[in-house]
């Protein structure tokens, strides 16, 4: 076989392995948060990981203009945070595949909370809210709790965890960078998946389901490309 010919079989093998990965390639994410630290703490990891491994099928030249996955914590409210993802979506010089809001129920009023998720929702938008706070994801790796108490009460509940486990100081903190870590290591989110959807009900009334999480939703569409 001529060096030509072995040229032509490596070209129509690199062409068919780039059509097979081509179908598993995500698509650009767009992730809002309303927290500044602790909600983008806890995605990044999924970020880098996905990065990683499709590296090698992003066109470097357009993408290094814009992240392939943007995390964005704003601080901002449950009905701004909204105005604010679409004005990132459509400002956005290439398209995002898939749109998130992140951000939880605290104490806005249920008709803000409720407008929000909805608008989102009719705007092609995915929420991925807690009621009452993220915390309650994160105490559900290691427990189930469909009690709906204060993010307090979440808190202290993991203290307790954090204790037992020796984590850190022994007791939790908001904003802590390996949060995510943390919580493979420690917890299960195999288990905190299946907690966080024995909690969910049907309908609208979002505010009046407390305690409930979405957050499952965005961690499993994000780990699906892994």
């Amino acid at each position: 076989m001529g060096s030509d010919d072995i040229h032509k079989r490596k070209k129509r093998e690199r062409r068919s392995r780039k059509e097979a990965t081509k179908d598993l390639t995500p698509y650009r994410f767009l992730i809002v948060c309303e927290g500044e630290k602790t909600e983008p703490s806890y995605f990044m990891p999924l970020k880098k990981k996905l990065e990683e491994k499709f590296k090698d099928l992003v066109n470097i030249k357009v993408m290094k203009k814009t992240e392939f996955i943007e995390v964005h914590g704003t601080g901002r409210n449950t009905e701004s945070l909204v105005e604010y993802t679409k004005k990132q979506s459509r400002d956005a010089i290439i398209p995002f595949g898939h749109i998130w809001c992140v951000f939880d129920k605290d104490s806005f009023t249920p008709s803000q909370f409720n407008d929000a998720i909805c608008d989102a929702k009719n705007n092609n938008m995915k929420v991925a809210w807690s009621n009452e706070a993220i915390e309650l994801w994160f105490l559900l790796h290691f427990e189930f709790i469909n009690t709906g108490i204060t993010r307090e009460q979440y808190i202290d509940k993991l203290n307790k965890y954090f204790k037992d486990y020796g984590i850190g100081n022994g007791k939790y903190e908001k904003n802590l960078e390996d949060i995510y870590d943390i919580l493979e290591i420690y917890g299960s989110q195999k288990l905190a998946i299946s907690n966080a959807k024995k909690l969910l009900r049907e309908g609208t009334d979002y505010a009046n389901m407390k305690p409930a999480t979405t957050v499952f939703e965005l961690v499993e569409e994000l780990k699906s490309y892994l």
